[in-house]
């Protein structure tokens, strides 16, 4: 047996050493898959806007081909027509009217001059022959509409984006070029409404590498080429679309980028966001998490090792040790986090796979659920509140509400609730939100204010509690027009009593009394409580004098009834009481603090005292209608 127990103790503390060491692997794995998930999450988002970006370009400039295709048409149509000029200023306006999107429409000559446009700038004495789209166009015969490289207008001075095509002569010869252009700050400005942050950076690349345009703005990086990058020489190598992690050449800045590739034109389009900005939400509630971490396997390494201690000391007794294993096994079943993301409408987004844990089901089957469903019926307010609060502008918001499992159990759950930068408002927004299972805790609390709201000898509410709702009480009298009786019970010559039969004779008389009052009281709105050594109050909301009258005549009968010996209580031999009543009656206009309705209480319960006690007296105005004197009856 001695040999059992010294090997003993040093088996289980490796077994449990094991456990603590499995704990401790199964949160780093935890907090690794979060991480992981955040961060798919994050590439997931930047393709979509990288995707978004391009199509956007791509209808821009495919829009734009339609003004120039009826440009080149009518030159060609109306080249020897006397008034051919008025009849294409005409249609260039009516095109820039119905494509407000166009900076201007512009015709050129085959010397390169500017004969017609839309422009409000005088381009006399203007040579564009020198330029990229006029040089292209002079050499290839092709009669498609062509996307230049970024370039500074010279009229205006502004960046744009042209998007030209050839003018034959009527023998095939070149004609001439007419030109759309779009201000690239327009283009950049509705990128960066996207929002990826303070660091994130949007890019348009034409197929062969040429910068279209960049958000921020970037001068001395558009119309270079990025052929060399590794998203060109790599990644689009491999697929069309799809994300990488990268050190930016440009400001060095570590970025997460989501590429996308257009099918239709070629064009690519590059979101991209601060690392360190786009998971800045993530470390800030895994920093948490890892404090509340530490902390546990700080409590549980050294409730292991006292537990060991005792154990080889031979101090601990068997039911202690279970009570260590319970804290041991509470503390090590712990479960992470559930990180839940909703769209403004409150419907789920996305659960992370502690759901299975917290709900009982998997994220899967509550995908596309609302953010109501399930809950308590009184929490549906609550939650509504709070997400009217987060449309209408908050950050961030807390909550403990109750919800329903799969399996039918009710929990409380404590939600942090965090809005998402980006979005327009209203509906337009999303959210994160970090809910833990707080039920336990919620019931502790629960248990821990009923015992700080009950004496402990009579069980009835202690004077702190009678206190609290004796304001309340008196408030709701006041807004319900209905009155509010309180009766003040004290026991006769009660410390005769004690002299007599000593005090734990007195706890129990005091226990007797309390049984009494606690019986005679039905409704589940009267409140009872010890107001101090002998002393019982009794409040009756919605009770008037007479009803308070009856109600204390009753209980100091039956106090009476229980012939509770008491020599020193003459001339009855027995335990009697003293009650005082008073009412307070808002319905006619009467305004009245507790203390003073207390006070009347008070006074009609030391009238009682003086009139010889075993008796029931009303204060104020019910005490010049009646006073309840009882009678002495032999049992």
């Amino acid at each position: 047996m001695t040999g059992v127990i010294k090997i003993l103790p040093s088996k289980t503390f490796v077994a449990v050493a094991f456990a603590v060491f499995g704990f401790v692997g199964l949160i780093v794995w935890g907090e690794y898959s979060s991480w992981k998930s955040q961060v798919a999450y994050i590439e997931a988002e930047l393709i979509h806007t990288a995707k978004a970006l391009v199509q956007h370009a791509d209808d821009t400039i495919d829009m734009a081909k339609f003004p120039l295709a009826a440009v080149v048409t009518e030159m060609e149509e109306e080249r020897d027509e006397p008034n051919m000029a008025a009849k294409i200023t005409g249609l260039i306006k009516r095109q820039i009217d119905t494509t407000p999107w166009l900076d201007a429409l512009s015709v050129f000559d085959a010397d390169g001059r500017m004969i017609i446009t839309s422009s409000s700038i005088d381009a006399s004495g203007i040579d564009f022959s020198d330029t990229e789209y006029f040089v292209f166009h002079q050499s290839s015969d092709t009669l498609e509409p062509v996307l230049g490289r970024p370039l500074k207008s010279k009229l205006s001075g502004q960046w744009i984006l042209p998007v030209t095509q050839r003018i034959n002569n009527p023998d095939g010869s070149f004609g001439g070029v007419a030109l759309a252009t779009f201000i690239l700050t327009d283009l950049t400005d509705f990128f960066q409404g996207f929002g990826l942050g303070s660091e994130g950076s949007f890019l348009l690349v034409r197929r062969d590498g040429v910068v279209l345009a960049r958000a921020p703005f970037l001068q001395t990086l558009l119309g270079s080429s990025v052929s060399t990058y590794d998203l060109f020489t790599t990644h689009l190598r491999q697929r069309h679309s799809g994300s990488y992690h990268y050190v930016s050449p440009i400001d060095d800045t570590q970025r997460i980028g989501g590429f996308y590739q257009s099918e239709h034109s070629g064009m690519v389009g590059l979101a991209s966001a601060s690392k360190s900005e786009a998971l800045a939400t993530w470390m800030r509630g895994a920093r948490i998490r890892w404090a509340s971490y530490f902390i546990l396997v700080t409590i549980t390494g050294f409730l292991v090792w006292r537990w060991r201690r005792q154990i080889m000391l031979r101090q601990a007794s068997e039911a202690l040790l279970v009570a260590r294993e319970a804290e041991f096994r509470l503390l090590a079943e712990g479960s992470g986090d559930l990180i839940q993301r909703f769209n403004g409408h409150g419907i789920r987004e996305y659960l992370s796979p502690s759901v299975r844990e917290i709900f009982g089901v998997d994220a899967e089957a509550m995908l596309g659920t609302h953010i109501l469903e399930n809950l308590h019926e009184d929490d549906h307010d609550v939650v509504s509140q709070v997400m009217d609060r987060l449309r209408k502008g908050s950050t961030r918001e807390n909550m403990i509400v109750r919800r329903k499992r799969a399996d039918g159990k009710q929990i409380w759950l404590e939600t942090t609730l965090n809005r998402l930068p980006g979005g327009t408002g209203g509906t337009d927004i999303r959210i994160v939100a970090v809910a833990r299972d707080v039920t336990r805790q919620k019931s502790i609390q629960e248990e821990l204010d009923a015992l700080a709201n009950t004496d402990e000898l009579t069980q009835l509410a202690n004077r702190r509690s009678f206190n609290i709702h004796f304001e309340e009480m008196v408030l709701q009298a006041a807004q319900k027009l209905t009155p509010l009786s309180i009766l003040m019970i004290d026991a006769d010559r009660f410390k005769f009593f004690n002299d007599t039969y000593g005090h734990a004779s007195g706890d129990d008389c005091l226990r007797a009394l309390a049984n009494v009052v606690r019986g005679s009281i039905r409704r589940s709105k009267d409140l009872a409580a010890r107001y101090g050594g002998e002393e019982i109050a009794v409040l009756l909301p919605d009770t008037d004098g007479a009803g308070a009258l009856k109600a204390a005549e009753n209980i100091r009968l039956r106090v009476a009834g229980l012939r509770l010996p008491h020599e020193k209580n003459l001339p009855w031999g027995h335990v009697t009481i003293s009650i005082g009543t008073a009412t307070f009656y808002p319905a006619v206009g009467a305004k009245l603090t507790t203390a003073e309705l207390f006070e009347r209480a008070d006074h009609a319960l030391y009238r009682a005292k003086n009139n010889g006690r075993n008796q029931v007296a009303a204060g104020g105005d019910e005490a010049m209608r009646s006073t309840v004197r009882s009678e002495i009856k032999s049992v």
